[in-house]
């Protein structure tokens, strides 16, 4: 080799060393300390405490959020059960007004045989044929009433605020 290659090659050698050098040092001295605000990373500042003030700003925020809502998800919960109790209340009632219905139905089939085979029984069973429909009217009477009801309550709850 001449001397001007082995001085090429002996400055090479010398850049690699120095650029694996200055790289360790950097990453050793980037892994020390915080990162910088440039670049658009935020850096990190422990508070007197340890702990980052990101961090406890973060949580407070959090909390806040997580308190202000408790009242209107309890709100929600509660208002969810007086609807859900007054839809009960309006099947219910519905409910009734159907088996009513069936029983005079089943009712009105027997005494109507019953007075075809003796027309003397025709006296006997009017009274309970109007009784039957009566029946049926105040069950008709009964749900119509649930159903406003359960309308007004699911409808004004809660009455009052405080």
């Amino acid at each position: 080799m001449t001397d001007d290659t082995q001085n090429d090659d002996t400055q090479n050698s010398e850049q690699t060393s120095g650029d694996a050098s200055s790289s360790s040092s950097s990453e050793s001295t980037s892994s020390d300390s915080p990162p910088s605000s440039s670049g658009g990373s935020t850096a990190l500042v422990a508070t007197s405490g340890g702990v980052n003030a990101q961090i406890v700003d973060a949580v407070n925020q959090t909390n806040k959020a997580v308190m202000g809502s408790a009242a209107n998800q309890g709100a929600a919960t509660a208002y969810q059960k007086v609807a859900q109790a007054a839809a009960f209340a309006v099947q219910d009632a519905t409910d009734y007004s159907r088996n009513i219905e069936n029983i005079a139905m089943t009712a009105q089939g027997v005494i109507v045989a019953k007075m075809l085979e003796d027309q003397s029984n025709i006296p006997v069973y009017t009274p309970v044929l109007a009784t039957l429909q009566e029946m049926v009217v105040a069950a008709s009477v009964n749900l119509a009433t649930v159903g406003t009801t359960a309308t007004a309550i699911a409808t004004e709850f809660p009455a009052t605020k405080s």
